[in-house]
This record gives C-alpha cells, structure tokens and sequence, in this order.
C-alpha cells in the first residue's frame, strides 16, 4: 500500500491524527479505514491548531469507544461535547446547551476533567463569566450543563468518578417574557405569521409553555370532557410539568374551527414547528413592541391576569403546571374530570381571550 498523502500525522489521539491539504487550510481529521483499505478524512471546519486538537478530541471520544477513564486524562472538552451530540441536540433546549457547552470548550481547551473540577479552576472560570457581564442565573445555567454532562459521562462509565462543581448563589429572577397587555397580546398574534397564530392563542388559553404547544397533537385534545392533555401519552414528566387544563369556550370553539391537515395542532406544511423565535422576533418589531416581550409573555400575562382576578394560588399553580404537593399524582390523574375542576382558572383565561380578540383584527372566534 502506497503512502498516502494524509499520512502525514501532526497530532494524533489513538486511531485519528490531524493533517492539512495544501488547497484546503482547514485542518482534517484522518483515519485508516482497514476494510477499505483507504484513509478516510472529514474537516474540522477550522484552520486553528488549537480547536482542531479539540475537535479531534470530541471525534475520538465519540466514535473510538473509549475505556472506563480516569478524570486525569478526560478532558473536560470531550465530555461536554459527547454530552450535546450524544443527548443535548436532541432536547428542546438544544440551542442554548450549544452555547454552553461553547463557553466549556472556549474556557478550558484541552484541561483535563480533574483540573477544570478543582475549587481554583472553577472560581476562574466563573470570574471570566462574571467579566463578560453574564448574570448569576447565566452563570448557573452554564455550571449546571456541565454538571449534567459529568453526571451523564459518570453513569455511562466513561470517568471513574464524578467530580464536584458548585453553584451559585443566584437571586430571584425576573420570568421570561414580560407580561403584557390585551392590547399588546393583539398586537404580538396580529404581526405574527399565520401558522405561528394558534402558537399564541393556544398559551394565552392555557398559560402553557411554548414547547408543550408545539408538541401538541390532536390526540390530545379532549372535546367531550373539554380537556387538553398538555403532557402526550407515554412522554414522562419532567421537572416542568406538562398539566391537564380545560379548555376555555373560545379556545375550544377557535380550536374546532381550525382545519385539521396535520397531526400537529401547530404545524408549518405538515411539520411540527420547532423554530419560531427568529420569525416572531422580527414580527415584534413591525408590531413596534419592546424587546422583553417573547414566547413566554404568554404564559407570564395569563398568571397575572388570573392573579389579578382572584383565581386562587393553588389553582394558578395548577394551571401553569408548577410541583404538585406530594402524594397528589395519582389524585390528578382524575381530578380534572371534575365538573368544577379550574373553574375560576378556566373562566379567567376564557375573559383575557375575549379582551385580546377584541383588540385584534387578524383573529374572530365564532361559537359553535
């Protein structure tokens, strides 16, 4: 067999070496397939030495099927990466653990798991956040990714022990998306394109949160009992629950009136819409409404509004899908075929519809 011209092998982690092509600066990762009997290659998409070492690093920790490791030769790098490849791409929050998992990469390069994981390193680290102007919450949310990606490495036998990150101290936080107006809710639906339309209507309706809708499948809506199951069948809950609520009359009656073309009740050419901030952020500024308003000013004007009415806090806590009290799961499961179940819940969210459909001039709802 002839020497390849990849053969030249500037760094190299186990079966993987980096080389450059003389018409192609960025540097390759290159292997030796044996049944082929070629080297095969694929781009690190980068020209810097330093982040291709990185990259080659992550590609080996995926696909050379790593031995149980210790901490001092795992770098942290490899486990963040492996954990949004291997899991967080795959989950709702997908676009943010990328920045996360970024800000590992960036800061710790090639460190091993053991010395990002000592008390000084972290501090460091967390300095360099703070540096950037991020906020504690920021901050948090960036340790606990990589909380979740040495805990997932742990339990799947890729370290020998799961070393300790701390948290911080983080101050009670403003929700996400401002509360709004009637009027202001008009204005977001009215600017909105039409598929994302029912996206809105729907969390006014229930104060529910944006990725439960978009998830939404016509299977789940319970016209006989006046029900919507927020929470598909077979899908565990997590730690935001997805409740059961009723249907307020216009929701139902504006739900019965949509054409039913796709099993998703929010859907763009007969797809579920997984991307919408974009597309509603440009629409928020033709509607000229200030930048603190977003997907979740929904959620966060229904809760006010039902607080305002005198819903009462266990009913608004249910609505919204917040813990419930313990050994209440079971009692749920039937609770809400009660004829009063959400009552005041209910008829609260049925009264912001009202108010916002009044204000709007791309939406009618007419009883069925």
């Amino acid at each position: 067999m002839g020497r390849s011209k990849f053969d030249k092998r500037d760094f190299q982690v186990g079966d993987f070496w980096l080389a450059q092509l003389s018409r192609s600066p960025a540097w390759q990762i290159c292997w030796l397939d044996r049944k082929a009997g070629y080297v095969r290659r694929i781009s690190t998409g980068t020209t810097d030495f330093e982040s291709a070492k990185i990259a080659i690093r992550a590609h080996e920790f995926k696909n050379g099927a790593p031995e149980l490791a210790s901490v001092l030769s795992v770098t942290m790098a490899e486990v963040v990466l492996r954990y949004y490849d291997q899991h967080g791409q795959h989950t709702p929050a997908r676009k943010w653990l990328k920045f996360a998992v970024n800000h590992w990469v960036l800061f710790y390069g090639a460190a091993s798991v053991d010395e990002v994981c000592k008390p000084t390193s972290i501090q460091r680290f967390i300095d360099h956040l703070r540096s950037q102007g991020r906020k504690p919450s920021y901050i948090q949310n960036i340790l606990t990714a990589g909380k979740a990606a040495l805990s997932r490495a742990y339990k799947l036998g890729e370290i020998t022990r799961k070393p300790h990150i701390p948290s911080i101290k983080v101050g009670q936080t403003q929700p996400k998306g401002r509360p709004c107006s009637p009027e202001e809710l008009a204005a977001y639906l009215d600017a909105a394109p039409a598929h994302l339309r029912p996206l809105i209507f729907i969390c006014i309706g229930t104060a529910s949160r944006p990725q439960a809708v978009t998830q939404l499948t016509w299977s789940q809506i319970d016209f006989g009992d006046n029900l919507l199951h927020l929470n598909q069948e077979g899908r565990e809950q997590t730690s935001k629950h997805r409740p059961t609520v009723k249907l307020p009359p216009t929701l139902r009656d504006y739900l019965k009136a949509q054409l039913r073309t796709c099993e998703y009740v929010v859907h763009f050419r007969g797809k579920p819409v997984h991307r919408y901030q974009e597309s509603l952020q440009r629409n928020r500024e033709v509607a000229e409404l200030d930048s603190r308003i977003n997907m979740y000013s929904p959620r966060h004007s229904a809760a006010r509004w039902m607080r305002k009415l005198g819903v009462p806090p266990w009913e608004i806590s249910a609505q919204l899908g917040h813990k419930m009290a313990r050994g209440m799961d079971m009692t749920e499961l039937y609770a809400a075929y009660s004829p009063d179940y959400q009552a005041k819940a209910t008829a609260a969210l049925d009264g912001l519809l009202r108010a916002v459909l009044a204000a709007s001039s791309t939406i009618s709802v007419h009883p069925s």
